[in-house]
């Protein structure tokens, strides 16, 4: 019964995907950059805050922690998941966040383990499994916009960030990944947010281009 449902599901969830993250990350996450209820102008200015930082990475001699760091971005708000060696690592990486023009809040949930170097890839199969389980359900569901949300799993620990249109999709959500075998616990940083009426979002935008 399991493996049969499990299979097409899986298969549509690495569709909706879009990209998977560097291997030795620890982190397995999904950005959708080009929907949602996020205007054309905001999903662009959320793309170019992620590349400066990565960018500030690479010139902060911080090239390892590029692969060691999930970078998500939405409406100029800045998550960090993953794992670094020390203290001092994750003090460099969320100034160079704030550094960035226009981004409005850092939220931190960088782990600090001396042995962050080490891939295990039994953990990085598990958090994959896991990520995929939840998008999965959760496009399932008519009453979730599945775009405004970014799945994160590090740990058996799932990360959501992104707007919610309400507060019981947001406890739906929430309670569709507590539910996912493995799950050690969910941490929101979703926010709730009405989608306004007067800018048209990116997947609007995409509907108008395709009649």
């Amino acid at each position: 019964m399991y493996k049969i449902y499990f299979l097409p599901i899986f298969i549509i969830a690495l569709m909706l995907s879009g990209c998977m993250p560097a291997i030795f990350t620890g982190a397995v996450s999904s950005t959708m950059a080009v929907a949602g209820d996020r205007s054309v102008g905001t999903a662009i200015d959320d793309t170019k805050i992620a590349a400066r930082i990565k960018a500030d990475f690479v010139k902060n001699n911080f090239r390892e922690l590029y692969t060691k760091i999930s970078v998500s971005v939405l409406n100029a708000r800045v998550l960090y998941t993953g794992t670094v060696d020390k203290e001092e690592d994750m003090l460099t990486a969320v100034q160079i966040a704030w550094n960035q023009k226009d981004v409005k809040e850092v939220v931190n949930e960088l782990i600090v383990d001396k042995n962050s170097g080490h891939f295990d890839l039994v953990q990085y199969t598990r958090d994959s499994m896991i990520t995929t389980q939840i998008k999965s359900k959760a496009f399932l569901k008519r009453e979730i916009k599945f775009v405004n949300y970014t799945v994160i799993t590090v740990n058996d620990i799932v990360y959501l960030f992104g707007s919610a249109r309400s507060e019981e999709e947001l406890e739906q959500m929430a309670d569709i990944a507590s539910k996912v075998h493995g799950v050690k616990k969910v941490i929101s940083h979703v926010k709730i947010i009405e989608p306004s009426s007067n800018a048209p979002s990116v997947a609007d935008r995409l509907s108008d281009d395709n009649t």
